[in-house]
Parts: C-alpha cells; structure tokens; sequence
C-alpha cells in the first residue's frame, strides 16, 4: 500500500500539449472525464485536437508546454461517505475521447425512443423548477436557460470508439448561468441512458455516493482545478439509475462573458446536496413519463444587427417589447397572414443579449413561409447606397429617410439550395426567396422583420413586413 500512497499523495500536474475538441457521453467514460476536468463542455467544444490522456507528474512542467492543469492532491488509501471500499486511480488510465460527426441533431431520433421535444420540455420545467429559491437563472435565450437541445448522436455508418455504442454515445444537455448572492456561477446538465455498470469510488473522483431507495446510485464531488494558475471551483452530482438514466450536473464559479473572457466569481452557486436534489429528480429519468399538457419548447432565434452594440435586454423591456408587438398586431390591415406562435412571444436572441427577437409561422390559404422579427438598439443610421457607384451590388434595393430621420431599408434575395445526402433527389436543387424591411431610428432603435420562403410559396410582401416594422412602441432606450 506505501507504493500506491507515494504515487497519489501530492498535487497532480497535468501537462497538456493537445486540446480536445469535443467530450463524448458514454457511461464511466463520461461520468469520470467531468469529475476530473471539471471545466464546462462549451469550453471543452472550444478546442481544437482529438485525444488526451493525462499523466501525473512531480516535476515542474516543461515551459513550452501550452497548457498546465493542476488538480487537488489525492490521498490514498482513504475512505469515501457511502463507499464500501476506495480503488486507487491508476496514473495514466484516465482518456478523453473526441468525437465529431455530420448526423444533425433533432428531437425526434427514432433509435431513441425515450427522448421526443415534449420530453425535453418536461425535463427543462422540472430542472428550473427545481432550483433553490434564492438562486436565480440569469436571463437569457432559450438555450441559455436550462433547456435541454436536441439529442446529439453518431450516425449509424460512424466508426464508435472501441467498448462505446450508439445509445451510450447519445446525450442531451441543458446550461445557465446561475445567480446567487449577487455572484454569478455556470450550471451544466448532461442527461443520456448508458448500460455500463456503476463505477467504484476511485480516491479523488468524488467526496460521498449515496444509494437511493429503488437502488439507483449518486456520486457528488466538490473540488478545484487551476488552468495556467488561476483556479476554478467545482461541485457536480451524477446519477447511476435503476432505470438506465445517467444524468450529470456540474456547476462551477466560472461564467464565459462573450468579449471579456471568463469570469471567475469565486462561488459555486449550487451545494452538493442540491446537485444530487437536482439529479435524482424523478421527471429527468428516461423512463419517466411527459405530463399531459406539457408545454412546447421556446425556440432560439438569431438577431440581425452585424455588430450587436445595443444594451443589454432585461426580462421587463424584452416582455414590454412583446406586448408592443401583440398590440400593433391587433390592427393589422385586411389580407394579412395567421402566425403560429403568436406575435409578441419575444425571446433575447441567441449570443447576443441586446436583441429582443421571435422566429413565427406565416400561413395565407396553402402559402407557408418563415417569418422573423428582432429589435434591437445602439445601432447607427445606414448610408443610403449610390446607385452610381461601381462597387453597389444592387442591394439593399430602396432606402428611404422618413420625416422623423429614420431610415426604411427594403431587400430581397433570391438563391438555390442544394439539398444534402446521397437519396432521392440529390443535385436538384430548391429555389427559395427571402425579403426583409429594416426600420433604424435616429435613436439607434433596430427593427428587422425578415420572411423567406421555398418555391412555389412566396414571402410576405414588402407592405405587410413594413406594417409589422412600424409598430409602435417597438423602441428600446
């Protein structure tokens, strides 16, 4: 035993010369990799090589060397709350696996049965539902809110790493960021069925695993790493289920700010025990059934300004907006079009928290079309274009300066898609078109209302995206 304890008992260095493009859900594999990194998959995703298995090292690392990894120092032998017995980790026996694949992800996969939108929306309801009272989600787009996206999955003609199946390799996932005493903290969820048995308690892998009463198994950890020396806190909660379910919470001090980097808060905002309240939460188990009346998933939408330089959106002025939009709507002209959701439901856009937007459903008779609106701020004036000038490409078409100054941009485009895939229909392509009218205050005040469309169905006319643009009330200050 004195030769395992020389070998843990110190801070392990982890020199790493390659990063790792993605990480892969896949029973052990996926449980052990969280625990030992530590940091958010979005991070992981960020980088850029294809598979690292850490080494444990006493001297100093090599200087060029690009990234220095430091963990807490292991004790072995030890005794872990619930374990009846404590393995050592061999050095070296620990690997990421990075994976990349074209299958699109959806909802509705039939190879997995259990998972379906609704299930995904009952799932994110009974996650932020159950988030302790004084923690808050900060608010954001759809997928920025604990909504678990679609399952993420190889194709069936993928090469699988060796011992790993297609069911074990399928995952879905939710993230926020999460407040708690006015300190910011980031919140992962990762959900998948995995058939690979419960792994031992390995010293350092967690601090307590706890059995519940229908036999199903939760591991919670709570540590610290340090990237290049500055040190990020990590409490996470694994669930082994009876039922086949693995699920996975890990929440760290560590929120990624868009341009200013990552910021470290130095709170975890979540405690052991409530990530294990949140993994054993009978809704997240793949066999647990989806509630009548479940309510549909809020869909993300993509703001339109090229440079978001507006302030940031709180709740209020984005539900402000929606109601300004339900409004106008009401007097809309004769000949206008159903829209399915309806108008007004607004969502803060995607990577971008200064545009409030909602992607819709436009119907008129048997003509279907996407139609779009976001609202945005801080952003300037647009130059009519020269008409005259060599280098105009004929686009936007017209602009117009109203009395008040604002500016009134009208476009269309028309394109050729070509389908993907090697079936039926390969190479002939689909004829699609698309219109849009901008309307940009002197203010600075943004609205793009966008329509496209696939042949033989046509966009919204330039009236109706115009009367839609207009509204009033649309302004954010």
């Amino acid at each position: 035993m004195a030769e395992k304890k020389s070998g843990f008992d110190r801070t392990e260095k982890w020199t790493i010369g390659l990063t790792v493009v993605s990480l892969v859900a896949g029973g052990i594999v996926f449980a052990g990799l969280i625990d030992r990194w530590s940091g958010s998959e979005s991070d992981l995703a960020a980088s850029t090589s294809v598979a690292v298995t850490p080494q444990a090292q006493e001297e100093s690392p090599d200087p060029n060397s690009e990234y220095t990894y430091v963990t807490p120092t292991v004790v072995y032998p030890t005794s872990i709350p619930g374990c009846e017995s404590v393995d050592a980790l061999e050095e070296g026996g620990m690997s990421m696996i990075s994976y990349m694949s074209n299958t699109a992800e959806t909802y509705d996969d039939p190879r997995f049965p259990w998972f379906s939108e609704s299930k995904a929306s009952a799932m994110s309801a009974a996650l932020a539902s159950a988030l302790p009272e004084h923690v808050q989600m900060k608010f954001a787009s759809p997928s920025e809110s604990l909504q678990f996206g679609p399952i993420s999955a190889p194709s069936d003609s993928d090469e699988l790493p060796e011992g790993m199946s297609i069911e074990n390799m399928a995952s879905t996932s939710a993230s926020t960021t999460l407040i708690r005493d006015g300190k910011l903290g980031r919140l992962d969820v990762w959900l998948q069925r995995s058939s690979a048995p419960i792994p031992p308690c390995y010293a350092g892998s967690l601090v307590e695993r706890r059995t519940l009463a229908d036999g199903s198994v939760v591991d919670g950890q709570d540590t610290w790493s340090e990237t290049n020396g500055v040190r990020t806190l990590s409490r996470s909660a694994i669930l082994y289920g009876s039922d086949g379910t693995l699920v996975q919470a890990n929440a760290t001090d560590s929120v990624y700010q868009g341009g200013s980097g990552v910021e470290i808060s130095g709170t975890v905002p979540l405690t052991v025990d409530e990530l294990i309240t949140l993994v054993s939460l009978p809704q997240l188990r793949t066999t647990a059934p989806v509630p009548v009346g479940t309510a549909p998933l809020k869909s993300d939408c993509q703001g339109s300004a090229i440079e978001p330089t507006g302030r940031e959106l709180d709740r209020g002025t984005v539900d402000e907006l929606g109601r300004a939009l339900e409004s106008g709507w009401r007097a809309a002209p004769p000949g206008m079009p159903s829209l399915e959701p309806a108008l007004g439901a607004l969502v803060l856009a995607a990577s971008d928290n200064s545009t409030a937007c909602q992607e819709l459903v436009a119907r008129s008779g048997s003509n279907e079309v996407t139609l779009r609106i976001s609202i945005s701020s801080g952003q300037p004036l647009p130059k009519a274009p020269n008409k005259y000038d060599p280098s105009y490409d004929g686009h936007p078409i017209s602009s117009i300066t109203t009395a008040d100054g604002s500016v009134v941009e009208r476009d269309e485009h028309h394109y050729a898609v070509m389908p993907m895939g090697n079936g039926d229909g390969a190479g002939q392509s689909t004829s699609e078109q698309s219109r849009y009218v901008t309307l940009t205050r002197p203010s600075g005040a943004q609205v793009s209302v966008y329509s496209s469309a696939s042949s033989p169905n046509s966009p919204m006319t330039f009236e109706q995206l115009e009367f839609l643009a207009t509204i009033d009330g649309l302004e954010i200050r």
